[in-house]
């Protein structure tokens, strides 16, 4: 019998047969996922040293991942650009953020959750398999959508 593939696995898969490459890396860099976008293909960069658990390695890696798929990743220069800096970065962010949510906690997931009695962030964070502000993020982009969990 095959084993199931775990969370992290998946989303490894999902990169791989879209023509995404992840690394693994131990950077000195605090920044814990890169991606990048050139002529040649798409990459993510999972900074191993400052990630601490698979959950929160799947959260950066979907979101990167996000980036990737939403557009919204600038070429290097770009980023010391003011006028990025002040409204384009928090809007790429958010976009990529909802791709992660939509892709690891749709609302059926976190219904689930709380059908088989997972009430608190925490809580449904573990059921799920990612990190609390992620749940956090997901439940009040749901409200703001008008979606209630009961």
């Amino acid at each position: 019998m095959l084993a199931q593939l775990t969370e992290l696995e998946k989303l490894q898969d999902y990169a791989y047969t879209h023509h995404i490459d992840v690394y693994l890396k131990y950077s000195d860099s605090e920044h814990k996922g890169t991606c990048l976008v050139s002529d040649t293909g798409h990459a993510v960069l999972i900074n191993k040293r400052v990630i601490t658990n698979d959950q929160e390695e799947i959260c950066i890696l979907a979101e990167e991942i996000g980036h990737i798929e939403t557009n919204t990743v600038l070429p290097a220069g770009d980023y010391l650009n003011p006028y990025y800096k002040r409204y384009l970065k928090r809007q790429n962010e958010v976009l990529a953020s909802r791709s992660a949510i939509q892709r690891l906690l749709p609302p059926e997931r976190v219904q689930e959750a709380a059908d088989t009695g997972h009430r608190s962030i925490n809580s449904i964070a573990g059921y799920c398999g990612v990190t609390p502000e992620l749940v956090e993020e997901a439940l009040s982009y749901y409200k703001r959508k008008g979606h209630e969990f009961e």
